[in-house]
């Protein structure tokens, strides 16, 4: 098994938006793959047909493409073990759920619901463990099942567990963990609808496919002797096992739809960047060994190792990963950011589909100036869309303190920036120019620089924070500031 090359799988189900339960196991399974030069496969699980969704699987490949994880095999990809969706695999199946039921190991079960029912209520009352009462295999003669069984009669197939014995196995991130074999149930493999069950299929397709490491969460831990146990009735290589903590909500239960964004699509269209979330997400389940928070993702295939994973449910905090979000945002280039943040403005109205070259140019310097404010791409819009249109709102708190009523001394501001600023060529209005204008303006009035660089930042955003005023003044340009000047001064009149 060592010397085997490592083929590691994703195999996701896909009943509605792939989740951000999948995205962190890939991302580990991507990781570990190329530590080891080894292939990442997607497969996919669709056996459970009363929650699969048509679209799932397609959104699955394109949220892992998004990622940048994306598989060396799969659906749509193609490969030399395919198919490698589930329901089209169901002759393979049958195949080897028949040779376990010919071999001993399996048996057909004609138990219906109604006495199974009974069977589990029978059990808890008695303070039993609850699990399979065996009574087809024990009532029933194996030729008897068999021709209950060809003769069309509603059954499932239940692998038949030793009796006896210990089953252990040591997991890459928990050590060694066993199970006494005679707790463990005689599970279903396959289901009377002819498709098989997790168990039976997960075990087929990962030896086939020629997975050496299963890695997986936690929730099937106590699945992995029962696993082992089919490897063993089929005669095959046992992988090697590592199962990783739940992510947990902050009161610690399992990250779900109920309580919080769960839907890989979700965070995508909330703006956050695929690497701050990977980078997010390895943190929850891994630790640097130079004990850093920011590293990339070819960092984390460099570093890699199971012996740094964490053992206890690491918790989801939505605002970390904002924050971290927004330390990504602000290590874009702007050429980058803008081709990030383009979308959101489009979505909101703000710039069209298709800008011409010179509003994609002003666009960037318009992001640049918001750049170390956004958490999210969302965040740009509310930032910057004053931007892009003079006739923008003001705030009520800024027509109050410098607007309606205006002191005395901000008219006469506005008018003599005008006048300084109406005659000069645009080349020469920098942010250092328009500095200095406001500053001697200020002089001019008899009053402080920020009783004039307040009201002209009102006057040019309507907002009494915002962009460094000058930097945005610079971006403006002299005919849009002049105009900006104008209207504010206009608001005031209409105010007295």
């Amino acid at each position: 098994m060592n010397d085997r090359p490592v083929r590691v799988r994703i195999a996701p189900s896909p009943t509605g938006d792939p989740h951000i339960g999948t995205a962190y196991m890939a991302l580990f399974d991507y990781a570990f793959a190329r530590h080891r030069d080894g292939q990442f496969i997607l497969r996919i699980e669709d056996t459970d047909r009363k929650r699969y969704n048509e679209t799932s699987a397609r959104a699955i490949l394109e949220a892992l493409e998004w990622l940048g994880l994306t598989p060396d095999e799969g659906p749509t990809i193609g490969g030399p073990v395919g198919p490698y969706v589930q329901s089209e695999r169901l002759a393979i199946y049958r195949q080897h759920v028949q040779q376990l039921v010919n071999g001993g190991h399996a048996y057909y079960c004609f138990c219906t619901r109604e006495r199974l029912a009974e069977m589990r209520a029978a059990q808890e009352a008695a303070k039993q463990e609850v699990k399979y009462d065996r009574h087809c295999l024990r009532a029933l003669s194996a030729e008897e099942r068999r021709r209950r069984a060809q003769a069309g009669e509603s059954h499932v197939i239940r692998m038949k567990m030793p009796d006896a014995g210990v089953t252990a196995f040591i997991d890459l991130i928990r050590g060694e963990i066993s199970f006494d074999n005679a707790l463990l149930d005689d599970q279903v493999l396959m289901k009377a609808d002819g498709y098989p069950t997790y168990h039976l299929a997960v075990v087929v397709d990962d030896h086939l496919m020629g997975i050496t490491h299963v890695t997986r969460a936690e929730e099937w831990i106590s699945s992995t002797p029962k696993h082992i146990v089919l490897y063993q009735m089929f005669g095959w290589d046992i992988p090697q096992y590592a199962h990783f903590p739940l992510l947990r909500n902050p009161d610690r239960s399992k990250v779900s739809k109920r309580h919080g964004h769960t839907s890989l699509s979700w965070y995508r269209s909330e703006g956050f960047l695929a690497e701050a979330l990977l980078n997010y997400l390895a943190l929850l389940g891994w630790s640097h060994p130079e004990e850093k928070d920011l590293f990339s993702l070819p960092e984390l295939i460099e570093k890699f190792s199971f012996e740094r994973f964490n053992r206890t449910g690491p918790v989801f905090d939505l605002e970390r990963l904002r924050w971290m979000n927004g330390v990504y945002i602000r290590e874009l280039p702007t050429d980058e950011l803008y081709a990030r943040a383009a979308p959101f403005l489009q979505r909101a109205g703000i710039l069209p589909d298709n800008p011409a070259p010179e509003q994609a140019a002003y666009a960037r310097r318009c992001l640049a100036l918001e750049q170390g404010k956004a958490h999210t791409l969302t965040d740009f819009p509310a930032l910057v869309s004053f931007m892009f249109d003079s006739n923008f709102d003001f705030e009520e708190e800024a027509l109050k303190a410098w607007l309606r009523p205006a002191p005395e001394h901000v008219r006469p501001a506005f008018q003599r920036q005008v006048e300084r600023i109406a005659p000069l060529p645009n080349g020469a209005l920098t942010s250092e120019q328009y500095e200095k204008i406001a500053r001697a303006v200020a002089t001019e009035v008899g009053v402080g620089a920020g009783k004039v660089i307040h009201p002209t930042r009102v006057a040019m955003s309507g907002r009494t924070k915002g962009p460094s005023l000058f930097h945005l003044m610079e971006v403006l340009g002299k005919d849009e500031v002049l105009r900006r000047f104008n209207r504010a001064m206009d608001v005031m009149s209409e105010g007295q």
